[in-house]
Order: structure tokens, then sequence, then C-alpha cells
């Protein structure tokens, strides 16, 4: 009669160990899987940053370029001031100056913000790129990098699990063997089944929970 109390307990931790080996193979198989989306998604936010960036930049240098036009008219409205020239010359070149000066305004108006023109006269290029991608990232999502960490993170689940699986094997295979003896060793197999169980579980414990 003990024998066969024996028997069905060894049944029941096989069916318990096989039960635990096929969660961990699922848990194994669902942070693979996590691991492969939080990868798309990182590659996708790097390719819109990367997007992004190129595009900030083709604006700004068209900005700087309007830039460096303004200061060339503006530079040549002060060139036409000249005090030693006759009342006619310089009516001729007062309508020139507010000319170019008008150019001047116009391109400062529409094609870049005078507000990045620094106190020394310079064009602040990378405080424009800095503010452009920062407002490119409140729209959408373009840092990668927690992606990535949480996809290394799921690997190492994946991978901790996978260990899970090989020791509830092992687990599995001395259950079977204190099932296949009618010696006392069958006790040893079952003791050596059941502490390798308890460490497929905690292995699944931190493997799910503390990675």
């Amino acid at each position: 009669m003990k024998h066969d109390n024996f028997k069905s307990l060894i049944a029941v931790l096989t069916a318990i160990v096989t039960v635990l080996g096929a969660t961990a193979a699922c848990l194994a198989s669902v942070a693979v899987s996590t691991a492969g989306d939080n990868d798309f998604a990182g590659l996708d936010a790097s390719i819109r940053a990367q997007k992004a960036e190129i595009i900030n930049y083709v604006v700004a240098y068209e900005h700087y370029r309007a830039f460096t036009s303004y200061i060339r008219y503006n530079e040549l409205g002060n060139l036409m001031y000249d005090p030693e020239a006759d009342e006619a010359t310089d009516i001729r070149n007062g309508a020139i100056q507010r000319e170019v000066w008008g150019v001047a305004s116009g391109i400062s108006s529409l094609f870049f913000s005078p507000r990045y023109i620094t106190s020394d006269g310079q064009y602040d290029l990378e405080r424009e790129l800095q503010e452009e991608f920062a407002k490119d990232a409140q729209n959408e999502n373009l840092n990668a990098a927690p992606y990535f960490e949480e996809s290394d993170r799921q690997r190492r689940i994946s991978s901790s699990l996978t260990a899970d699986m090989i020791v509830f094997a092992f687990s599995f295979w001395f259950f079977t063997l204190a099932q296949a003896t009618d010696k006392k060793i069958k006790f040893f197999w079952a003791g050596l089944g059941i502490l390798m169980g308890l460490a497929g579980i905690i292995g699944i414990l931190i493997g799910r929970f503390m990675q």
C-alpha cells in the first residue's frame, strides 16, 4: 500500500513538473515575442529620430543661408552711406540703401527667426536644431533607448526560463527513475526530483519578476 502511495505521489509530482516546464516554455516564448516587439519599436523610434534630425538639419541650414543673405544685404545697405557724397549721389544711395535694407528686413521676417541671432551677431544653429528636435519629441516618441533596454531585459528573462526548462526536465527524469525502481534509492531519486522542481520554481520567480 505504501508502495502504491509512493507511486501515486511521484505521478502527481511528475505531472506538476511537466506543467511547470510547459509554463516556463510558454513564459520564455512570451518574453522572446515581447523582446521582438520592443526591438521593432526601438528601430521605429530610431528611424523617426533620424528622419526628424535630417529634416531639421535641412530646414535649419536653409534658415542659416537666409541669415547670411540677410547679413549681406544689411551690410550692403550700410556701405551705401557715404558722408562725402554730393546731394544727388546721397539721394540715389539713400534710395538703394532703403531698398536693400527692405530686402534684408523681408528675409529676416520670412525666412528665419531673428531670435536665433546671438548678441555677437552670429546665428545660433545648434539652438534651433535642439528646439526643433524637442518639438518633434513632444509629438512622437523618438527615444529608442528604453525599448532596447526592455528588449535586453526580456531576453534575459527568456534565457533564465529556458534554463528552468532544463531544470524541470532533470526533475522529470529523476521522478521517472524513482517510479522505475523498487529499491530504497527511489527515495534519493525522488528527493533530487523535488529539489530540482523547487529550483525550477525559484528560477521562474526570479526570471519572471526579479530581472
